[in-house]
């Protein structure tokens, strides 16, 4: 055994007492017939890919159960059936051991980078295969147990097979100590990134109005973040003076509130809502009509996502909306809550962090470059289309697994 891991092994019981309740093996429920996997998914905003993921399982093993442990004693909405849900019980020998005989899955898949040291080691001398699915947080797998060095190296050397998400995570975990030759990099575990619908008529019309003009769109920006924006176009409209600004607010009814703005700073404009278009004149275009990001992030090829320049309680566009549509991503440093989407952009240089006017202005200059927008989106789109095949993937390996684990009588 591993020294760092006997370490962690004796601590774990004073470890253990800081962790959240569970309950006593006793009181767990009965182990069903037949095969079992199981699913360690922690996190609430992993919920919709477990779900969909259990789906597909289901589609291939009707009669396969699926066990998913959180560290929450509310159970996931909506389980299917076959599916039971499990607290996991502390990381130490004692509990590891308690619930690996208890449930004896034919596989363990951890949806997330919480690596628990004790039950993963308990795992291989029951020869149960395990594998780490990126769904955004592997990255943070190379850096846990910090204290202990050569814990997390021991520990991520236990998975048959990693899946990672960018070449960055990859790079990350084998230099954390997984085997190289187990981690494939296919991209993130995640639903399918539906594009945002748009009037295909009123895109063509909008692209045929604007010919070759360059564009460049704030979507769903704070008012409070709206003089940084005109400052940073106003700059870059030096270095290209038919430079148009599409601005979405974040909350349409503060668009006269924007107009009172661009009227102040002598900005000419056009007003979406009064059926305006963006006529050669107009500097900016205030786009203050409902359910059209999708055509905005069709027509621009960059965009500055909202409400991360400076704080707000509301919650900006999704970056992977913009990205999934070619436009790409410049930003602010506030990023909650898609974290992990700015943070998987960045890793594979598709975005870019801006955190005052002067930057956004640099920003908008150097994209207006056709060839410099177009590797940042095109990387951007590769993150975005990845996720289908990826889940067929996992589904092969975990049904791959079951092939070759051999009826077990329980």
């Amino acid at each position: 055994m591993d020294i760092p891991l006997a370490i962690y092994h004796r601590l774990g019981p004073f470890l253990a007492r800081n962790a959240t309740p569970t309950d006593s093996a006793d009181n767990w429920p009965k182990r069903p017939s037949g095969q079992l996997v199981w699913l360690h998914a922690p996190r609430l905003s992993d919920r919709e890919v477990v779900g969909e993921l259990i789906a597909r399982l289901a589609d291939n093993r009707p009669d396969l159960w699926v066990l998913v442990t959180t560290y929450e004693k509310n159970a996931p909405p909506d389980l299917a059936n076959h599916c039971i849900h499990q607290i996991l019980p502390p990381d130490t020998q004692a509990a590891a051991r308690a619930f690996l005989a208890h449930w004896k899955p034919q596989i363990g898949a951890w949806l997330s980078g919480n690596l628990g040291p004790a039950l993963i080691s308990a795992a291989a001398p029951r020869h149960v295969p395990l594998c780490l699915f990126d769904t955004g947080s592997a990255f943070d797998a190379s850096r846990r147990w910090l204290f202990l060095p050569g814990l997390t190296r021991s520990t991520l050397r236990q998975f048959d097979t990693i899946i990672s998400g960018d070449h960055a995570t990859t790079n990350a975990l084998a230099g954390a100590g997984a085997r190289p030759d187990k981690i494939q990099t296919l991209g993130v575990l995640e639903t399918h990134v539906s594009a945002l619908p748009c009037s295909e008529a009123e895109r063509d019309a909008l692209a045929a109005l604007l010919d070759t003009r360059p564009v460049w769109l704030a979507a769903g920006i704070d008012l409070t973040e709206l003089e940084a924006i005109l400052v940073a176009h106003r700059h870059a409209m030096r270095r290209s003076h038919r430079l148009l600004l599409i601005i979405v607010p974040a909350e349409l009814k503060d668009a006269a509130a924007f107009a009172d703005v661009l009227e102040n700073w002598n900005m000419p404009y056009t007003q979406r809502s009064t059926g305006d278009e963006p006529e050669a004149e107009a500097q900016v275009y205030l786009a203050d009509t409902d359910g059209e990001m999708g055509l905005w992030f069709r027509l621009s090829p960059m965009s500055f996502v909202g409400q991360t320049l400076a704080y707000s309680a509301s919650a900006g566009p999704n970056p992977f909306d913009a990205a999934a549509l070619g436009s790409v991503v410049v930003h602010g440093p506030s990023l909650e809550p898609h974290q992990d989407a700015f943070n998987r952009l960045a890793r594979a240089g598709a975005s870019r962090l801006v955190i005052h006017s002067g930057e956004l202005s640099q920003a908008v200059e150097a994209l207006l470059a056709p060839d410099k927008a177009a590797a940042m989106a095109h990387a951007a789109w590769e993150i975005c289309s990845a996720g289908a095949e990826v889940m067929e993937r996992v589904v092969e390996i975990i049904t791959d697994a079951l092939d070759a684990e051999s009826e077990i009588d329980l």
